[in-house]
């Protein structure tokens, strides 16, 4: 059954995914029921974190269908990667653009029914994938990914 997955991401590393059209976990136990959970098929709709961002943090910027198996990458990619020299995030897969935009979190909140508590909605965006390592409904992705301008 074709899920619908939100990951929190900083902006530096959104740039490498829109880029390369790839995403990247790391090697810890929670990171693999990511690789567990997350399909071919499957939708994931990308979210920048507020820190450390200078453009696109507290927003919804993109969704992805999943197009490859879960591989190993022994190569840097992501910036901090690339800047510490060392392989960070080794469990990769390859994206296929469903829809590209700028869609602001707190705008869409009310409209979001994976969000029961709508004032601690940040607490939604927690763990990857998150909602506390959970799909959300195909519905609120819809509404998501129509929101990207």
């Amino acid at each position: 059954m074709l899920k619908y997955c939100i990951i929190a991401v900083s902006e530096d590393n959104w740039e490498v995914i829109r880029r390369e059209n790839v995403y990247g976990a790391p090697e810890t136990p929670r990171a693999r029921s990511s690789t567990q959970l997350i399909k071919p098929g499957d939708v994931v709709i990308f979210y920048v974190k507020m820190r450390g961002s200078r453009k696109f943090g507290g927003k919804f910027v993109g969704a992805f269908k999943v197009v490859s198996e879960w591989f190993r990458e022994d190569e840097p990619l992501w910036p901090d990667e690339v800047k510490e020299g060392k392989v960070k995030y080794p469990w990769r897969v390859r994206l296929k653009p469903v829809k590209l935009g700028v869609a602001a979190f707190k705008e869409l909140v009310p409209k979001l029914k994976f969000i029961e508590k709508k004032d601690r909605a940040q607490a939604y965006l927690v763990g990857t994938p998150a909602n506390l390592r959970r799909p959300i409904p195909e519905e609120d992705a819809k509404v998501i990914i129509e929101s990207l301008g």
